[in-house]
C-alpha cells in the first residue's frame, strides 16, 4: 500500500512507528472536511416536511489521527527486539497544558438552498482548522517542530524505544529517526534462518529491507531478485545431486522455463510455479527500467511473494523429512513382525 497522507496509517500505527522507512514524507492536510445530515423541523398544512440541512465543518482526519496518535495512550501487540517475542508496547500519550477541543469546527445551515453564506462559514473554517493545528503543534512539536514519541514494551525489564518525528513548513511529517532499528524490529525471517541451507538467502532479505527503509527501492528489488534466482539454483543442486535433472537443458532455458522444469520434477513449491509467469519479470523490469518510488511502492507485494515461497519451501522440506522417519519406522515395524 502507498501512503501518502497521515490518515492512511488510522489502523496501523505500530507499521508507521517501527517499520515505515526513513525520511519518507507524509502530508498532513490541516483543510476543514464536511459532513452532512438532515433534520425534519415539523411538517406543513400538506404534510411536507420542513427540513434542515446541515454542513458540518470538521478538522482534517490527518489532524484528527495526529491527535489521537500522540495524546492517547496507546498500546501495540508487537514485537519487542530486546525480549525476542511479541507482546504489549505502550506508548502513554501526551499530557497537555490545554484540553484539546472538539474536532468539529462550525455548522452551516439552510431550509431550502445554499445562500453566499456558506463561503463564509468554509472561509471560517478553514482559518480556525490551520489555527487549532497550529496551537497543537505549539503544545507538542518543539520549536524547531520536533517530536520524539517514546514507547516501553510491558516486560518486567520495560525496554524502551523512541521514534522521532520532523514537521516540515509545509506540514509534511518525516520520521527522522529510531530506537531500535527497523532492522531490529523484523523478525520475520526467524523461521528460514534455521532451515535454509543458504543463509546468503536470509542475509539478502535483511539487506533488501534495510535498503527499503532507506527508500532505494531499485536495490532492494535487486536483492529480491538475487533471492529468487538462488532459491531456484539451490532446488537445481538439489536434483542434479539425485540426477533427477537434465542438465544441459536446465542451463539453455530461461528463468521461466527453469522453474517450470523444477517444479514438473517437485522441487519447487506451487505457489511459486504458479506466480513464475510474472514475478521474475516484475523484479527484472524493476532492477532495469523502473525508479525508486516505483520500487519502493511495489516492495511489500514482491517481499511478501517471496516469504510465501519461503513458507511453502520450509514445509516441503518439513515433509520430506518426515516421509524418510516415517518409512523407516515402517520398515522397522515390518522387519519386526515378519520375524
Amino acid at each position: 500500500m502507498q501512503y501518502e497522507r497521515l490518515s492512511d496509517f488510522a489502523g496501523k500505527g505500530p507499521y508507521l512507528l517501527f517499520d515505515f522507512p526513513l525520511y519518507t514524507k507524509v502530508k498532513i492536510n490541516t483543510s476543514a472536511e464536511t459532513t452532512e445530515d438532515m433534520e425534519i423541523l415539523d411538517y406543513n398544512e400538506d404534510d411536507i416536511p420542513n427540513i434542515l440541512h446541515n454542513i458540518h465543518f470538521l478538522e482534517n482526519e490527518d489532524v484528527r489521527y495526529l491527535k489521537t496518535l500522540v495524546t492517547q495512550e496507546k498500546n501495540f501487540y508487537y514485537y519487542c527486539p530486546f525480549c525476542k517475542r511479541e507482546l504489549q508496547i505502550i506508548h502513554k500519550g501526551y499530557e497537555l497544558e490545554n484540553e484539546l477541543p472538539e474536532s468539529l469546527l462550525t455548522t452551516y445551515s439552510y431550509m431550502f438552498s445554499m445562500s453566499d453564506e456558506f463561503e463564509e462559514y468554509d472561509e471560517d473554517a478553514a482559518k480556525v482548522s490551520v489555527k487549532r493545528f497550529e496551537e497543537f503543534i505549539d503544545q507538542i512539536f518543539d520549536e524547531n517542530r520536533v517530536l520524539q514519541m517514546n514507547l516501553e514494551c510491558t516486560s518486567k525489564d520495560k525496554h524502551k524505544f523512541y521514534v522521532i518525528f520532523q514537521l516540515t513548513d509545509d506540514n509534511y511529517l518525516i520520521k527522522t529517526g529510531q530506537y531500535p532499528s527497523i532492522r531490529d524490529f523484523d523478525n520475520s525471517l526467524k523461521e528460514y534462518r534455521k532451515v535454509l541451507k543458504d543463509k546468503s538467502v536470509t542475509n539478502e532479505l535483511t539487506n533488501a529491507e534495510i535498503l527499503k527503509t532507506h527508500n532505494m527501492g531499485v536495490g532492494a528489488f535487486l536483492y529480491l531478485r538475487r533471492i529468487f534466482e538462488k532459491l531456484i539454483f539451490e532446488q537445481f543442486e538439489l536434483a542434479k545431486l539425485e540426477n533427477n535433472i537434465d542438465e544441459q537443458a536446465f542451463n539453455e532455458a530461461k528463468t521461466q522455463d527453469k522453474v517450470k522444469i523444477l517444479h514438473e520434477k517437485g522441487y519447487v513449491p506451487t505457489y511459486l510455479a504458479e506466480i513464475n509467469p510474472f514475478i521474475y519479470a516484475i523484479l527484472s523490469k524493476g532492477v532495469h527500467q523502473l525508479g525508486e518510488k516505483e520500487c519502493n511502492l511495489h516492495y511489500d507485494t514482491l517481499r511478501e511473494a517471496i516469504l510465501l515461497i519461503l513458507e511453502e519451501k520450509v514445509e516441503m522440506e518439513r515433509k520430506e523429512k518426515l516421509k524418510k522417519v516415517t518409512k523407516n519406522e515402517l520398515n522397522k515395524i515390518h522387519t519386526r513382525l515378519s520375524n
